[in-house]
């Protein structure tokens, strides 16, 4: 008996909303595989899956009649997995089987008439269930690229009466039918399982070059998912306020969890010297020695004056003394406030700055030729080489036009005058770039919902809810809550983090005191703040992965 016209139409149109609205392809499988059976009144059906790895595996099933008694354990006995060459070699086949070497349909009134097929499975059914298999419909299912997705295997086609019937030619042509969508299904599945897999190889890939570019900021990709993680648990299970509907479902758990370990994968194109530049003066290598040397030239120069003052006898030898040991206790100042401003926990004010340039017109005498040495490209960036042919009076800080180099300023004074921090202007526009290379990164993997969610929330880690961050300047109602997780995660983990080479690490106090002041300036979401500091998320952190000295007593309410 096939079903109405309109029963069928109605079942085929739900089949291919789901199709093309949803990437749950198991639901889909088993819905077609519902509809076919019942449009032809089929008591039963076996699904087979060929993996990638050409295994067969029975993967759904369903016998209508015994819908209460079946016990699915056992279809590992009745259908073990096999492999495609083991079913080759094989001298009797099931039909599934057959379909599966042959590409070819298989259809029987009455398959245990048929001495040259195996048999064997639907005896084991009829036996431990008190049943009676008779006819039976198999189809391979084939993909685009001529590659076996899978088998159906139809059985026992029913009459009005329930009497088994064979399968006529119109029924298979239906199954034959809805079977092509689940085949369509089927490699949207072998597609969604592709793009994971690519997914993941790229967030192993990333990390690894991060890595081995800086394993700090690889650190800091791995422990910021474990933040976000418990965050985010925290904000699902609020009962009250403005998060008390916020929800999250697998895969914007997936999405979150992806996010977070690839929000800073942008930081590969950051060259190192910025990465990991722990003073002002670093590039390659920190360049305070270079101007500790020229205060050790004038200290030498100062001695020397003094002894040759001596020889003169232009004055006694106490007066001559006192002079030179003032000279020694002024350079000995200057350098200890240089090397100060060099690193970045000291803040420069307007008073230092003067300082600075006072220092610096201090001279010293260059005698060696300045030119020697370089590359062919530094000495391209030298617009006055005459001058460092020989030799001449240099400030004992200096700004110099070979400092301009590829958008960057290696300026002596020009970095010491930074106000807070290591790094200047320019080194913080191209940290800044890191986001929109990580979208752009993240836009070139294959398009999907999921991964709009992991773009949007990996691009917003350095949004503000005031609408003052970057890339985009987002309020924070233009931003999800897992978005504004991130923002969360990523400063705590900068914070605490005991590897970054420019900061010593600091203490829960002084970490929650800086959060409070960027959640009170519109920089942190002020809910999602709440959440973290009245469930105590820092300090469940905090106990796991930062050093027990960092830990010191913290009065929950005195940071909300």
């Amino acid at each position: 008996m096939i079903t109405s016209a309109d029963k069928i139409l109605d079942d085929i149109f739900s089949i291919i909303n789901n199709l093309t609205s949803s990437d749950n392809s198991d639901d889909i499988i088993e819905k077609s595989l519902d509809v076919a059976a019942d449009i032809v009144s089929a008591d039963g059906y076996f699904f087979f899956n060929i993996s990638s790895e050409k295994q067969m595996s029975l993967e759904k099933f369903r016998i209508t009649s015994l819908q209460d008694r079946i016990n699915y354990e056992d279809k590992a006995l009745i259908f073990p997995s096999k492999t495609l060459s083991e079913i080759k070699n094989k001298a009797l086949k099931s039909p599934s089987e057959l379909s599966a070497c042959n590409l070819e349909k298989f259809s029987s009134e009455n398959i245990y008439t048929h001495k040259e097929i195996d048999t064997s499975a639907f005896a084991k059914i009829d036996e431990l269930y008190n049943y009676s298999t008779s006819s039976v419909f198999s189809i391979p299912l084939v993909g685009s690229q001529k590659n076996l997705l899978g088998i159906v295997t139809f059985i026992n086609a029913q009459d009005d009466k329930g009497k088994s019937i064979c399968f006529t030619g119109k029924a298979q042509e239906i199954m034959t039918s809805i079977c092509q969508l689940i085949t369509l299904a089927l490699e949207n599945r072998q597609i969604n399982l592709s793009n994971s897999q690519l997914l993941e190889s790229f967030i192993d890939v990333i990390i690894r070059a991060i890595n081995s570019k800086s394993p700090s900021t690889s650190n800091h990709c791995q422990r910021v998912p474990i933040i976000a993680k418990m965050l985010t648990s925290a904000a699902v299970e609020e009962q009250q306020g403005p998060l008390k509907d916020f929800e999250m479902t697998e895969k914007d758990w997936h999405a979150l969890h992806v996010a977070s370990y690839l929000h800073d994968c942008g930081k590969i194109t950051t060259p190192e010297h910025i990465v990991e530049k722990a003073t002002k003066l670093e590039s390659i290598n920190n360049r305070i020695h270079e101007i500790r040397n020229r205060f050790e030239i004038l200290r030498r120069d100062a001695h020397i004056k003094y002894l040759q003052k001596r020889l003169a006898n232009s004055d006694n030898k106490e007066n001559l003394q006192a002079e030179f040991v003032a000279e020694v206790k002024e350079l000995e100042d200057d350098f200890a406030f240089i090397a100060q401003c060099n690193t970045g926990d000291f803040p420069v004010s307007a008073q230092d700055k003067e300082r600075l340039e006072k220092i610096s017109a201090k001279t010293f005498t260059r005698y060696f030729n300045r030119m020697l040495g370089l590359s062919w490209a530094e000495k391209t960036a030298i617009t006055n080489p005459e001058f460092y042919n020989h030799p001449a009076q240099e400030n004992i800080l200096q700004d110099r036009p070979d400092h301009l180099t590829d958008n960057y300023n290696f300026g002596e004074l020009y970095n010491l005058k930074v106000e807070h921090g290591t790094i200047n202007a320019e080194e913080r526009k191209k940290i800044n770039e890191h986001i929109n290379v990580t979208i752009e990164m993240l836009r070139a993997l294959p398009p999907s919902d999921e991964m709009r969610k992991i773009i949007e929330y990996a691009g917003c880690h350095h949004e503000w809810v005031n609408g003052q961050g970057y890339p985009n300047q987002l309020t924070g109602d233009q931003m999800s809550v897992p978005a504004k997780i991130m923002a969360i995660a990523d400063v705590f983990e900068a914070l605490s983090s005991r590897d970054r080479t420019y900061k010593a690490p600091k203490k829960l106090s002084e970490i929650l005191q800086i959060m409070q002041e960027m959640k009170n300036i519109g920089h942190l979401d002020p809910d999602l703040y709440q959440i973290f500091i009245t469930k105590q998320i820092y300090l469940e952190y905090a106990k796991q992965y930062i050093e027990p000295e960092q830990i010191d007593d913290v009065i929950p309410e005195n940071y909300l």
